[in-house]
């Protein structure tokens, strides 16, 4: 009885009831005193289940100073507008906010940001540490990227931190001759697809604020932790960090955002909200707006990591070997294209799937950044 109890039993899905609308309207975006593209983003919220990004397209995008002057952004599509802005345009100590018109002539201010002074990155590094795991006998090795701060007393004491990663890494084999389909192949030479970069922002940002401490000073603020989980540290990784000071209102949305990330979840946890940041409606106050509008100086610093025999512990990497022309024929899975590789006249030639000689199907392309650092 026991058992049929036990099998007759079902489970029920839970499907929390969300009160609050399932589309309202997002904008997101800073602006810098640094010249060049800067970049505003509307959208609608997505539905919990499908969280897509929702871009609104055909808005009227622009941002004012305190003196009237204004920079107009451009519809790139997608929710995306981007602006142009000269070097003169801003500099510490302006106040600016942000315009936005949607297609249903809807309205939208944010509220006044102050470009405030951002203290000194002083330098950017790394440690060769070993985390724990869920199994005690084993601990995951990696590098810990930390970095050091120093502001003067009036320099903001707000401080968000967001990072980009950019990797190198290489394919496993080499060809110098491709075969499109049984009857069609050609000299090619795999090398111009052998190398390829990957570059991606963090999806965690940092922020930290000097307010309750003596100095304006920060160290070893800890950043990303890079794992050899991935291939990230077989050649070359690069940490772009952009160190942007907020104003406390700023501070305050970007820390209850972080708080936010991190929650776990769980059944008895804090469950996630909408923060509401200083971005309204000019026709509907009462009408809920989300993400936030802001200006910042910007200090930033970028490192190189080369693993030229550097780490002492196995990093992964695609694995594959040369197998023998003559096993071609009876490999009943074949997908063209097929690289080959001839050592040379009257010496055997050798065969290798795509995956082992074009870096590109891992999900990086072969343009070289300009910054790129190669090993020394």
């Amino acid at each position: 009885m026991l058992l049929c109890v036990i099998c007759s039993s079902c489970v029920e899905l839970f499907e929390p009831r969300l009160e609050e609308s399932q589309e309202v309207l997002v904008i997101s975006g800073m602006i810098s005193d640094r010249p060049g593209r800067h970049t505003i983003t509307v959208s609608l919220s997505a539905p919990y289940r499908w969280p897509d990004f929702q871009g609104m397209e055909n808005c009227m995008v622009s941002v004012t100073d305190q003196d009237g002057n204004l920079a107009y952004y451009i519809d790139e599509g997608e929710g995306t507008y981007t602006a142009d802005i000269p070097d003169s345009f801003l500099e510490v100590g302006d106040a600016v906010r942000l315009h936005v018109q949607t297609p249903d002539h809807g309205e939208y201010w944010s509220s006044f940001d102050t470009i405030l002074a951002c203290p000194d990155l002083d330098s950017v590094y790394w440690e060769l540490q070993y985390i724990e795991t869920s199994d005690p006998d084993i601990n995951r090795p990696g590098i810990q990227f930390y970095l050091d701060m120093s502001g003067k007393p009036s320099d903001s004491r707000n401080i968000i931190w967001r990072v980009n990663e950019t990797w190198e890494y290489w394919a496993s084999l080499i060809g110098n001759y491709i075969m499109w389909d049984w009857m069609h192949v050609e000299e090619f030479w795999s090398g111009k697809i052998f190398k390829c970069w990957k570059s991606y922002p963090l999806d965690h940002i940092f922020t930290m604020s000097t307010r309750n401490l003596s100095t304006n000073k920060i160290r070893k603020m800890p950043l990303n932790f890079v794992s050899n989980e991935s291939d990230r540290l077989q050649v070359t990784y690069s940490l772009h960090v952009q160190q942007q000071s907020l104003s406390l209102e700023a501070y305050n949305y970007w820390q209850r955002m972080n708080e936010q990330a991190v929650s776990s979840g769980g059944f008895y946890d804090k469950q996630p909200a909408s923060v509401v940041g200083n971005i309204y409606s000019l026709d509907h106050p009462e009408e809920l707006v989300l993400g936030f509008f802001y200006a910042s100086q910007v200090k930033e610093q970028r490192i190189f990591v080369h693993n030229n025999d550097l780490f002492d512990f196995f990093i992964p990497h695609i694995d594959c070997e040369y197998e023998p022309m003559q096993t071609l024929g009876q490999n009943t899975n074949i997908e063209f294209p097929i690289y080959i590789y001839f050592p040379g006249p009257f010496k055997p030639g050798y065969w290798g799937h795509k995956e082992c000689f074009d870096c590109r199907l891992q999900g990086g392309d072969t343009i070289r950044p300009k910054i790129w650092e190669s090993w020394k």
